[in-house]
């Protein structure tokens, strides 16, 4: 019953859902096709309007007599005529008493059309085809509207004039302007409302007339009924239903037929299995049926034949699980495995082999002599990587010829002194990774294994590869829980164990040391930009450069993510772990390579010393931590002591500071132009001039580096001097070489701007590279403005007065 509800009540309701989506389907294409007719509609109305403007122009143009005649112009207008300085002239028709509002008369003065309602629904229509006044007439209804008899079937149209409430202008049954009392207001784009009984729908069209003839606009209302709309749904209806009934019965009466063929047979096999499970092996399961519970009860017998074979052997297995599970002496699992191989299978011969742990070259070989079968007896052999790829590539019982050139394997060598022709070869394998072998070795050379003997084999390989991994597992465990698995560090628990060893031995000896927290700047780019893979060998290739920027007797570690902490000891001064904080630094930036990818990266680097920081290991990394974050803010890639006045920048500034001032007598200041390209003609119109110093020693020195340092110690003057006269000069070369460059852009620091030789010295740059002021582009920041206030904008204001373009360098990053 359950089965049959199954699959009636989601046909049923499919069915349901169905006729509701094509009811549905059918009433939005009838709306859209209802907009498209009151749309049309609309779009005629106006075309004839804009026609009848037309023959207005050509009827008031010619003699009166002609325009009498013409049959186009009386067929458009009831009446027409002209008004020339107040006086009113008649064309066709009879006299029009006409008054035009001032908004009519100014457009028509300017030479437009205007469209006018009169009372009662007249339609004028007035253009300024005469000279010192204009040519007006009354339009037929007949020809504005359309003939009614013409218009689509089933399809009642009414046209309002906008802000007129319901009065229309035009209705094409006397019924449609009932839609006028129907709600309007909401926002819907189809309207449905109720005549009586009949559901009605309208689309509604705005037709604008505003701009062409001056008027309000008019809204076009196009209504059918729902039923016309629904005509085709009522006969798909009735034959979609037909069909669903038919359906409905069909998979009714298939359902309850297959369940019978179903439920019978697996009532037969779940009384066989209740049988097994009392280790009742010996009644069949009598299944008649041609199909597959007929094959499945065939198969069901043939599984309780073997399994009453098989299972005096499973005592024996249940022996070696015993052992696994009672020891982890892999030898006693060994001898139980040789001892009872040979109860399992028909080989004359067993050997198990299992690979050193700590040099994969060598393994052990276990076999049961010929003269005390008895004991055991053990080899050591070597294992080639030809036999562990074959192993590996061969992970399941394969064959041996023990004569062939495969026979080499030296594992296999009591096979041979036995005198064995085949040996059936099982790796013991855990989580895929070859950790040994059972040789099972036969005197006929066409012997072979049953598949109940296969998987015996393969169940003990198991057990072994079991117990095997747990005494390796208890090896790993230890590195794991000390070990970082990616790099092969120490993680955080063992660096956290020799810090705290380190400082008792500070405590007891008083030797000071120090704690570097190294962390990889924009580690994330490259995982993002190159995978988490590559990522993982940055960090594999990050820790090693780390170990060999320090010495053997330090400790480097990976606590986690892109962060590696190094413990140093022994040092004699506090100086020598911010040097090899340095060399960190350095030997981090040098470029990656991953395959062929590359990438480059750097590393901020705190210090923390003992005991000046910290007298705990966690007192310790806080500080170390908060130093890297201090390294980080000031601009990254190098190293820097939480202690301040222990700070890298006060041992570096001096020489930076130093070489800076002589940085310009030396040429070592460069300029780089970056150009500025046209987008819509794609040339470069101009460039901004941007200062590096191109260091004997460092290389290439970042403007974020030295920048400050210059602002900090006065020497920008000097450089931003020196840069805006070699801009000049280089403006001045290009255009002797026809590089036709609008302008060029130099920084100006905040300390120039104070200086109220500035402008004097902007005139004698341009002058001396014959420039004209305009060439040159002042750039300042807006962090300038907002500090420095009134003075700045004074001298802005010189500037610009002098013909110098101001730009706002890094627009966006700051303030604004």
């Amino acid at each position: 019953t359950i089965f049959v509800l199954c699959a009636l009540v989601p046909l049923a309701t499919i069915a349901v859902l169905s006729l509701t989506q094509v009811r549905s389907l059918l009433v939005q294409q009838g709306d859209q096709r209802l907009a498209a007719t009151a749309k049309s509609y609309g779009m005629e109305v106006f075309d004839r309007l804009l026609l009848a403007t037309d023959v207005a122009y050509s009827a008031g143009s010619v003699p009166q007599d002609a325009a009498k005649h013409d049959s186009m112009a009386v067929r458009v207008f009831k009446s027409l005529g002209t008004v020339v300085n107040g006086k009113v002239g008649t064309v066709i028709g009879g006299p029009l008493a006409v008054t035009l509002d001032a908004g009519a008369l100014d457009r028509l003065q300017a030479g437009q059309p205007v469209l006018r309602v009169g009372p009662n629904g007249r339609l004028l229509l007035a253009v300024p085809g005469v000279r010192d006044g204009y040519i007006v007439g009354e339009l037929r209804d007949e020809y504005v509207w359309g003939k009614t008899d013409e218009l689509p079937a089933a399809t009642e149209f009414c046209v309002v004039e906008e802000g007129t409430g319901t009065k229309p202008l035009f209705c094409s049954t006397p019924e449609a302007a009932d839609v006028l009392r129907a709600d309007r207001s909401r926002p819907e784009s189809a309207l449905e409302w109720a005549r009586g009984e009949v559901t009605m729908r309208t689309r509604v069209w705005s037709q604008f007339l505003r701009a062409a003839l001056g008027t309000t606009d008019w809204t076009v209302l196009a209504t059918q009924t729902e039923a016309h709309q629904l005509r085709a749904f009522a006969r798909f209806q009735r034959s979609y239903g037909l069909v669903v009934v038919l359906a409905l019965l069909l998979v009714a009466w298939f359902t309850i037929r297959k369940s019978r063929d179903i439920v019978g047979p697996v009532r037969l096999l779940a009384e066989r299995a209740q049988g097994i499970a009392n280790n009742d092996f010996k009644p069949r399961v009598d299944i008649r049926q041609k199909d597959e519970f007929g094959q499945l009860g065939s198969a069901f017998n043939d599984m309780s034949r073997r399994l009453g074979q098989q299972f005096a052997s499973l005592t024996a297995l249940s022996e070696i699980d015993r052992l696994i599970l009672a020891t982890q002496d892999t030898t006693q699992v060994v001898r139980t495995v040789l001892h009872r191989m040979e109860e399992v299978t028909d080989a004359e011969q067993v050997a198990l082999m299992l690979i050193e742990q700590d040099n994969g070259d060598y393994a052990r070989v276990f076999y049961r002599p010929p003269q005390d079968t008895a004991s055991m007896s053990m080899d050591r052999a070597l294992v080639t990587p030809d036999d562990g790829q074959r192993m590996q590539a061969e992970i399941g019982l394969h064959r041996v010829e023990l004569a062939g050139a495969r026979a080499s394997a030296a594992y296999l060598a009591p096979l041979r002194a036995r005198g064995m022709a085949v040996a059936w070869v099982q790796p013991i394998a855990w989580r895929g990774t070859v950790c040994g072998a059972i040789a099972l070795g036969f005197l006929d050379a066409d012997a072979s294994l049953s598949a109940d003997e296969l998987r015996y084999v393969g169940e003990i390989a198991d057990r072994v590869a079991v117990a095997v991994s747990s005494a390796w597992r208890d090896d790993k465990l230890y590195q794991s829980a000390h070990y970082d698995q990616l790099t092969g560090l120490p993680n955080r628990m063992l660096f956290q164990d020799r810090l705290e060893r380190e400082i008792a031995r500070g405590q007891r000896d008083g030797n000071p040391f120090a704690l570097l927290f190294v962390d990889l700047d924009h580690f994330k780019n490259v995982n993002d930009s190159f995978g988490h893979s590559l990522g993982d060998e940055v960090l594999r290739e990050a820790g090693r450069r780390i170990q060999r920027a320090v010495r053997e007797s330090d400790t480097v570690s990976r606590l986690g993510g892109d962060e590696f902490t190094v413990l140093l000891t022994r040092l004699g001064h506090p100086q020598e772990a911010w040097l090899i904080g340095e060399t960190i630094v350095s030997t981090l930036s040098q470029e990656f390579r991953l395959g062929s990818q590359h990438c480059f990266l750097s590393a901020s680097v705190g210090i923390s010393s003992y005991p000046a920081d910290g007298a705990s290991a966690e007192e310790l990394l806080k500080s170390a931590d908060t130093a890297m974050f201090r390294a980080k803010a000031g601009g990254r890639a190098q190293a820097v002591f939480f202690e301040e006045k222990m700070n890298r920048e006060a041992v570096a500034r001096m020489t930076l500071d130093r070489d800076l001032r002589a940085a310009i007598e030396r040429n070592e200041l460069v300029l780089h132009y970056q150009p500025q390209i046209n987008l819509r003609t794609g040339t470069i119109v101009s460039c901004e001039a941007l200062i590096r110093w191109q260091h004997p020693v460092h290389g290439l020195v970042s403007p974020s580096r030295f920048i400050p340092l210059a602002e900090e110690s006065g020497f920008i003057e000097h450089i931003g001097r020196w840069s805006l006269r070699q801009a000049c000069a280089q403006m001045n070369e290009w255009r002797a070489q026809g590089v036709a460059l609008e302008s060029i852009a130099v920084n100006v620091s905040p300390r120039q701007l104070r200086r109220r030789t500035l402008v004097d010295f902007l005139r004698a740059s341009v002058q001396e590279a014959r420039l004209p002021a305009s060439c040159v582009e002042i750039e300042i920041t807006e962090g300038m403005l907002m500090e420095q206030g009134g003075p700045v904008e004074e001298m802005l204001q010189e500037i610009a007065a002098a013909g110098h373009r101001i730009a706002l360098d890094d627009f966006g990053t700051g303030f604004s």
